[in-house]
């Protein structure tokens, strides 16, 4: 079992490793925690969940196996979905290189390790995620949190971490609802906000929310409803719960140029990860289509850490990046590479992840 990495500067003289019994003691002593939100893209295992539409990702003999499956294929409106929905063959070969793949990206921070709290995206299952966790090897986490959603395709959000929990976890069910004469009722089955909650070092507690919004093909004011949502949940935790929300918002760069749901709505009650660091990026999602950048991936913190401080918790700005130096996750264009089943060298995800540090100094 792994504790939270500590940083204290100087190293070699805060854990007395340096064999000088003279050197003088830190003025000050720095214990740092890192996060990470990564949308894995897909993740499921191979066999079908009832109740859900994971049917493109079966293998191709179980689903020859049960034409009931691929008459559900067949019904599907979009033709690129409905062939990949029929003819993918997600085998426990394909699963196995994409999980492989996975740990080769959460292990390149942190010296090899990955960060102490780890927000996913698009995980099917509890099962699945245990087996994630398994590729991780001696940085595997000791606290694993999926709750099964809601979501049509069963696609969860989940948080692994190396801290320990204070209480239960939560999933949040956000109130959509239709608005501006939408009579539609697209607000459907999507997924929730899941609140884990976890003590930092030195006894503070948090709350992490794992987010993932929904998509594009619906109307933006859902992804409105749950930004202003998010500032509802923080507002109803205990003054002395530390808030941290990280994930997939789905606010492609079109749509927040138009309605600056990050820029104003988001940015007016927390610190947003790439408005306050990540110097240099471009986004972590790329629309080839449009030649198009967007920052669907991101890290929230309250306000208060960017400047005094939350508690003496404060965000290193000069931390925030989106790790991509795993060989599988940029393709020759430059941009984030899919898992295209292996076919390959490259091909992991079609997001880059999210990365910060947060850090106490002691008095």
């Amino acid at each position: 079992m792994h504790t939270p990495r500590l940083r204290h500067l100087p190293l070699l003289l805060a854990l007395g490793l340096a064999g000088c019994a003279t050197a003088p003691v830190a003025e000050h002593a720095e214990t740092r925690v890192s996060l990470m939100a990564y949308n894995v893209e897909n993740l499921f295992d191979t066999a079908h969940d009832p109740g859900k539409d994971d049917y493109a990702y079966l293998p191709l003999s179980v689903k020859q196996a049960h034409p009931e499956y691929l008459a559900t294929c067949a019904r599907i409106s979009v033709p690129a979905w409905r062939q990949e929905c029929e003819s993918n063959d997600w085998t426990e070969a394909r699963l196995e290189q994409k999980l492989t793949r996975l740990a080769s990206v959460i292990s390149q921070t942190d010296g090899g390790r990955g960060p102490d709290i780890l927000l996913l995206e698009e995980v099917e299952n509890r099962a699945v995620l245990e087996r994630l966790n398994g590729h991780l090897g001696a940085s595997a986490y000791q606290t694993r949190v999926l709750l099964e959603g809601w979501d049509e395709r069963g696609i969860d959000t989940a948080v692994l971490s190396r801290l320990p929990q204070w209480g239960a976890p939560v999933l949040h069910r956000v109130p959509y609802h239709d608005e501006q004469g939408d009579t539609s009722d697209k607000t459907g089955k999507t997924r929730g906000i899941l609140e884990v909650r976890l003590l930092l070092p030195g006894g503070q507690k948090a709350s992490v929310f794992a987010v993932h919004l929904p998509s594009g093909g619906g109307p933006g004011y859902l992804r409105r409803q749950a930004v202003e949502y998010l500032a509802e949940l923080k507002r109803q935790l205990p003054a002395d719960v530390l808030p941290i929300v990280g994930g997939d918002f789905n606010i492609n760069a079109g749509e927040e140029a138009k309605h600056h749901y990050i820029a104003d709505t988001l940015a007016s009650t927390w610190s947003v990860s790439h408005l306050i660091g990540c110097d240099g990026c471009k986004g972590s999602y790329y629309y080839p289509r449009e030649r198009q950048w967007s920052f669907f991936d991101i890290l929230l913190f309250p306000q208060a850490m960017s400047g005094a401080g939350f508690n003496g918790w404060k965000v290193d700005s000069a931390s925030i990046h989106m790790p991509k130096a795993s060989p599988y996750q940029v393709n020759k264009w430059g941009t984030p590479a899919r898992f295209n089943g292996g076919q390959y060298p490259e091909g992991v995800s079609d997001h880059w992840p999210m990365y910060a540090q947060i850090y106490l100094r002691a008095p």
